[in-house]
């Protein structure tokens, strides 16, 4: 058993009265859905597995199906416990914002003098590729890594596929 078809097990056991509905990758490297129906109408949640990259979980409307996920998890406990909070409160899950260099560099907790530290340039360039609107994929990796994180690039196509680019 994997880990979307324990979640679906487990969600079973605790809801025995939800309709939950399982559908597996049509290629063996696609990605894994689980619909939750919540009762009295409300969006249903899926959640979305690859074993390659973790559990995507999200509350789409009728017109929202195919548009990506909205939160996205590491393990699979911290997707059940998601979900079971969203069955129970009837909450819906929270899109992702759109975040400019600098309030990602503040949500970290760093000045521009340390991330240019971390970076090795000087505080003045920071100042100056926070306020591009135009970066190349080089340097916004290196300051992305220097705030201790990977930087992912997808393409999303209309029929709902996405691919991450590698660079």
């Amino acid at each position: 058993m994997n880990a979307i078809e324990q979640i679906r097990d487990d969600l079973v056991e605790r809801f025995p009265d939800l309709l939950i509905k399982i559908d597996p990758p049509a290629l063996a490297t696609g990605s894994w859905d689980l619909d939750i129906f919540r009762a009295d109408g409300l969006d249903p949640v899926n959640i979305e597995w690859r074993p390659d990259r973790g559990f995507g979980v999200t509350t789409p409307g009728p017109a929202d199906y195919g548009t990506g996920v909205d939160e996205v998890y590491g393990s699979a406990k911290a997707t059940f416990d998601r979900v079971v909070h969203l069955v129970e409160t009837g909450e819906s899950t929270v899109p992702p914002t759109l975040v400019r260099l600098a309030d990602l560099r503040q949500s970290r907790g760093l000045s521009q003098a340390e991330l240019a530290e971390r970076v090795g340039v000087k505080q003045a360039n920071i100042s100056r590729i926070e306020g591009r609107d135009d970066l190349k994929l080089s340097t916004l990796t290196k300051v992305v890594e220097a705030m201790g994180a990977t930087l992912s690039i997808r393409a999303r196509f209309p029929d709902g596929t996405e691919r991450e680019l590698e660079f």
